[in-house]
């Protein structure tokens, strides 16, 4: 989008007619599946405290921002970008495309003021409450500027969005008519990283669309979807295909979907796979029948699917303990002297380890 410096134009407003905007891309870094909120709505006062409650989050780092203005001042090195409210008011109204962290800080500090609770200068509040901006001309600027401006700063760089944020812009780009290679510059990202985001959002998306787990769905579960594409052997598992944007195998799906969530009757049971990185570890029972056997049982979990596999795989293990055995028989009496305090702790650890494991031995040997 080479035209984007000639849809903004200088603008000067007061801090009372910016609006933060409700369905900011940040939220679903709290957890939360996003119902939109529709834009008539978006000055409603309870819609705008939730708003601003919601961004004080300690996930956004205001506070940080907030001490930073109330020392130095407000400084518009990066101006706030905004748009016009689409309901007519007097005066007119705008919402914040880039700078929400920014107007939220300004208004905590007016907020504080107000209620006695800091006491600034005519100057100082003259300097929090009339705002030089940029005007996005969205009547005939493309939707996807909307995107691509925050997106250039928090994709690339200056409190970066997290994966799962990187990979909706790209996807509403991309929905939006752009070509991968177009979405990914317009947010400062190589053509295989966005597509590889791409993947990772449409893979959460068939989840949330699915009718037994899509009310269990949030954006949190997006890294284990990371996970899968890293792993080719889940990936196949699970049968990807970039011709449908799809995983075609329903019954795995479904079971892998399941292994995300809680377990147990009252479901207060931990998940079998209980963190993304787990999914690693997965990849590596896929092949082996009793290992699988023991994850899909109700008692199953991956730490003992991973024993299973480990006791029919000693060629796996093995030739590791070999390899430490004789690392230990390679260390000289001055390295084992100048040994730090930490190296020690874990060949303490270590030994301990190996003996618990003898001991099991031994008693499941007696039939103990």
């Amino acid at each position: 989008m080479d035209n984007l410096p000639d849809l903004l134009a200088p603008i000067k407003v007061s801090l009372d007619q910016l609006l933060l905007d409700p369905n900011n891309p940040r939220f679903s870094e709290l957890g939360e599946v996003l119902n939109p909120i529709p834009e008539g709505r978006f000055a409603d006062e309870k819609v705008q405290a939730n708003t601003f409650e919601k961004m004080k989050d300690t996930m956004f780092d205001v506070v940080e921002l907030r001490d930073t203005i109330k020392a130095i001042g407000f400084l518009p090195m990066d101006r706030i970008v905004i748009r016009e409210w689409k309901v007519k008011s007097d005066p007119a109204k705008y919402i914040v495309i880039e700078g929400n962290r920014r107007v939220t800080a300004l208004k905590w500090l007016i907020n504080l003021h107000e209620i006695g609770k800091e006491t600034f200068s005519d100057a100082r509040l003259n300097n929090y409450t009339n705002l030089e901006c940029l005007l996005l001309n969205d009547k005939i600027a493309p939707p996807s500027a909307t995107l691509i401006l925050p997106g250039l700063r928090h994709v690339s760089g200056i409190k970066e969005w997290g994966p799962y944020q990187k990979a909706k812009a790209v996807h509403a780009l991309r929905s939006g008519g752009l070509s991968p290679q177009e979405a990914a510059q317009s947010l400062g990202l190589s053509t295989r990283a966005a597509n590889s985001s791409y993947r990772c959002f449409v893979a959460l998306e068939q989840m949330v669309k699915d009718e037994e787990f899509g009310e269990f769905a949030e954006p949190r579960m997006y890294s284990y979807f990371e996970e899968v594409f890293k792993r080719p052997a889940v990936r196949l598992w699970l049968d990807w295909s970039d011709e449908k944007e799809r995983f075609c195998n329903q019954e795995r799906l479904h079971e892998f979907y399941s292994w995300m969530l809680p377990q147990g009757e009252d479901n207060v049971e931990g998940p079998k796979l209980p963190e993304a990185k787990s999914v690693r570890d997965l990849a590596s029972i896929l092949d082996d029948d009793s290992a699988m056997n023991v994850l899909r049982s109700q008692e199953g979990t991956l730490a003992r699917a991973l024993a299973r596999y480990q006791v029919d795989h000693p060629e796996d293990w093995y030739p590791k303990v070999l390899a430490a055995a004789a690392a230990l028989k390679s260390l000289t009496p001055d390295m084992l002297r100048k040994m730090e305090v930490a190296t020690v702790e874990s060949l303490k650890a270590l030994s301990a380890q190996i003996a618990q494991a003898l001991s099991d031995r031994d008693k499941l040997n007696a039939g103990v």
